[in-house]
């Protein structure tokens, strides 16, 4: 007998079908995209392929998903099953929320409609060659489950679950909403960041999926920085809000915000006694076995945080000399990133405590002249990767040729951390997280946004005359 549920597969595979061509449309279309295809960050060269099954890496992975399915019969399982449908009206019905709007429709508010619907393509674009790439079976397959969300359906089966695409177009939109209204940010990035942790409740993804996702979309958002209708959006967009809430024109969002606050936007760090911790541990030993090698070693070149340690390692990648006198507004914005950066992050180290590796394990590291000042100082988050990833986002954004190899680099300077006993994998996944939220407000500055376009020009001079 055909059943409702046969007819809402059927609906779900030809949509999806639909979705690909337009997606492939939508790509080279300027109207609808920050990013064309062919110009996103490549998440197979500057991100590590999924953990398989037999590795100790996937043991989170596997503990996050028995998680998941204990929040289905919670509000938090209601919300994550109604917000698994993947259309750009999904994001405006969450935004409005996180604004405290009514509605957010093209016919009331066109540009911020507008604004959303860019910036979803460009998340959800940004995954797409890596998805390709692995074909990663999802958790539900693996487990010989069915799928459980609202509007999940076997369409999930023939697309790839690493990184996820939900993750990346939830990430991306609450970025570009955080930078437009920084005023709201925290509850604005919370809401991206449950968007990703939803996929883990429904079963459609694993955790590294979804850390994966997040990481995708804050690095093709940087590359939407090189394109001017993103700035004329947000502006429309931010005139229609101040409209929309009965506030001045001259209402400023931006000034009414300071940093953003990572205990406000992320998850608590993990206790011993958290499921999590077996994860944590394991994922632990297997990055310690690296210090013996090559891959060890630069971990230890990696432990200073100076402005010239960070010149000298990303200028070597972009092919230029970066200092201070020769590039000033590159210098400037390396400057810029890591004050801002280390505030934050010692902001939310003063917020938790969390004992590090080496300390909790009672073991000795490679730089034992650290471990005393770093044993009365917390592990979450880790300060590190979190400087680290914010300087890669937006050198890439300046190097936009060399953008995987700059977001590589920023992504495995987190990791040098875990391997020297320092950081939990989880410490520096929040780290990462912490710096996609300091970048956008830090392009909410209209002073960044200008030191951006000249460190931009300064780059391509550099590059013109050799």
């Amino acid at each position: 007998m055909i059943t409702n549920r046969f007819y809402k597969r059927i609906f779900l595979l030809f949509l999806a079908l639909l979705l690909t061509v337009a997606g492939t449309i939508t790509a080279q279309n300027e109207d609808t995209v920050y990013v064309a295809l062919s110009d996103q960050p490549d998440g197979v060269f500057f991100l590590p392929a999924p953990p398989a099954t037999d590795q100790m890496a996937y043991v989170d992975d596997l503990i996050r998903w028995q998680w998941g399915k204990t929040q289905r019969d919670t509000p938090r399982g209601t919300q994550a099953s109604r917000e698994s449908w993947w259309v750009p009206d999904m994001m405006r019905i969450v935004m409005a929320e996180a604004l405290g709007l009514d509605t957010i429709s093209n016919e009331q508010m066109p540009a911020l409609s507008r604004l959303i619907t860019r910036a979803y393509n460009t998340g959800n674009f940004s995954v797409m060659a890596p998805k390709k790439n692995y074909m990663r079976i999802r958790p539900f397959m693996e487990m010989g489950e069915d799928t459980w969300a609202q509007y999940d359906d076997d369409y999930l089966r023939t697309n790839g679950s690493y990184p996820s695409g939900h993750t990346a177009f939830g990430w991306a939109t609450a970025l570009v909403i955080a930078e437009m209204w920084p005023e709201l940010q925290d509850t604005i990035l919370r809401r991206g960041f449950q968007f990703g942790e939803n996929r883990i409740i429904t079963g459609a993804h694993y955790q590294s999926d979804v850390n994966a996702g997040y990481l995708c979309a804050a690095a093709s958002i940087a590359r939407a920085h090189n394109n001017p209708l993103l700035a004329e959006d947000i502006a429309a967009a931010r005139a229609e809000v101040c409209r929309a809430k009965g506030l001045p024109a001259d209402y400023n969002p931006v000034s009414r915000a300071g940093l953003p606050h990572g205990d406000k936007i992320l998850n608590a760090p993990i206790d011993t006694a958290d499921y999590r911790y077996l994860g944590d541990i394991l994922r632990y030993k297997m990055a310690k076995q690296l210090q013996p090698t090559e891959r060890g070693q630069q971990a230890i070149r990696d432990v200073p945080t100076s402005r010239r340690s960070f010149a000298d390692m990303f200028g070597s990648l972009v092919g230029i000399t970066i200092s201070k006198d020769s590039t000033p507004a590159i210098w400037h914005l390396i400057d810029t990133v890591i004050v801002s950066s280390a505030r934050a992050a010692r902001d939310l180290k003063h917020h938790y405590f969390r004992k590090r590796p080496y300390v909790q394990l009672n073991e000795k590291t490679p730089v034992p002249e650290e471990e005393a000042s770093h044993a009365i100082t917390s592990s979450y988050a880790s300060a590190h990767a979190h400087i680290g990833w914010a300087v890669a986002l937006v050198l890439a954004e300046v190097a936009p040729e060399r953008q995987n190899e700059v977001l590589r680099r920023g992504f495995e300077y987190g990791d040098s951390r875990q391997i020297l006993g320092y950081h939990w994998a989880s410490d520096i996944e929040a780290g990462r997280l912490l710096a996609c939220a300091v970048v956008a407000r830090l392009h909410a500055d209209p002073s960044f946004a200008a030191w951006t376009q000249q460190a931009r020009a300064e780059y391509r001079g550099i590059k013109t005359v050799e």
